[in-house]
């Protein structure tokens, strides 16, 4: 069986994705309209059922306000109207209170020709639900939601965003850790734990001095560097001896929030982990750092219990502690 390309590129091939499904949905309504002799092109469905819907109500509609209400572009709309003008099934006529204006109406040809296709209406709606809900979803809805997220920002907007994004983090450079950099890894750390939490004894002794309690014991110290914004980030491997280590005092600046540098970060140290012969890598960290662990669970650790027991009471605000997966394979 073939396979379907648009699968591989999956959300970067949305656009192509919808105009596939629309051109399905609309071939099959033509092949609906044909099974039951409605002489009708399904494109002029919408508009037609928005004029039954003023004619109803006793209110007028001009090609402005049809245009707006549809989401389609008053050439698009001129279109259809034309050739709807020409099966006699609506008809323009100038606005009397304002001639500039323009008010579309269906014929009486069009008003019997819309009570012949409501039935096939309903009938189209109940299958066209099925259709949306069959596997446990509500696509229709899903697609408000799609629409709705495009109005607060378009894909122009949020692609410039990641271009933008992408550039900043291919500048960014990690640096082993310099006496030089020490104090960055003590400011850095006690803006977010000052943040979130209490600085606690064993983050004042580390933070202060991390050459003596990380680096002199066999850990090591990474920095993150931006080109303009200068090191923004940091996280230690803290030796804990029997080649067991913890990933620890991973922490990024406010300024540098949205480039994804923990991650990077956290990228390191995981490459890092692979060329080093050691048996176990851990984190302890608060269950209020939610985005934190997620991006733990995306890269390979898992929550252990036995982590929790041996090394949680480390820190008072410890209730989750994490393992890496990523070595069970090698040990």
């Amino acid at each position: 069986m073939q396979q379907d390309f648009l699968n591989e590129l999956a959300e970067l091939a949305l656009g192509s994705r919808l105009k596939r499904m629309s051109e399905r949905m609309l071939s099959s309504a033509a092949e609906i309209y044909q099974e039951f002799d409605m002489n009708i092109n399904p494109k002029w469905f919408t508009l037609m059922a928005l004029l039954d819907s003023k004619d109803r109500d006793k209110q007028i509609l001009s090609i402005v306000e049809a245009s707006s209400l549809l989401g389609l572009s008053q050439p698009a709309l001129s279109q259809f109207c034309k050739e709807l003008q020409n099966e006699e099934l609506i008809k323009i006529v100038k606005d009397q209170s304002d001639s500039r204006r323009r008010i579309l109406k269906l014929t009486t040809k069009g008003r019997n020709r819309v009570s012949e296709m409501k039935p096939i209406w309903e009938a189209v709606q109940r299958a066209a639900v099925d259709l949306c809900t069959e596997h446990k979803n509500d696509f229709y809805r899903s697609l408000l939601l799609l629409e709705k997220s495009f109005s607060k920002q378009s894909l122009l907007s949020r692609t410039r965003q990641y271009v933008k994004q992408n550039a900043m983090q291919t500048d960014i450079k990690i640096r082993a850790f310099d006496p030089a950099l020490a104090h960055h890894f003590e400011t850095i750390n006690k803006e977010w734990i000052d943040d979130m939490f209490v600085l606690e004894t064993i983050d004042q002794q580390v933070l202060e001095d991390p050459q003596s309690h990380i680096i002199n014991n066999g850990g090591k110290i990474w920095f993150a560097e931006h080109p303009s914004l200068g090191i923004v980030g940091t996280c230690a491997f803290w030796n804990k001896g029997n080649q067991c280590f913890e990933l620890t005092k991973m922490g990024v600046l406010k300024s540098a929030r949205g480039l994804k540098v923990g991650e990077i970060l956290l990228q390191h140290v995981l490459t890092e982990v692979q060329r080093l012969k050691i048996k176990t890598l851990f984190l302890l960290t608060n269950a209020k750092c939610e985005a934190a662990i997620h991006l733990y669970e995306k890269n390979g650790f898992v929550h252990d219990k036995t982590i929790m027991q041996q090394y949680g009471k480390n820190y008072a605000r410890c209730n989750v502690a994490m393992r890496f997966v990523g070595l069970d394979k090698t040990v």
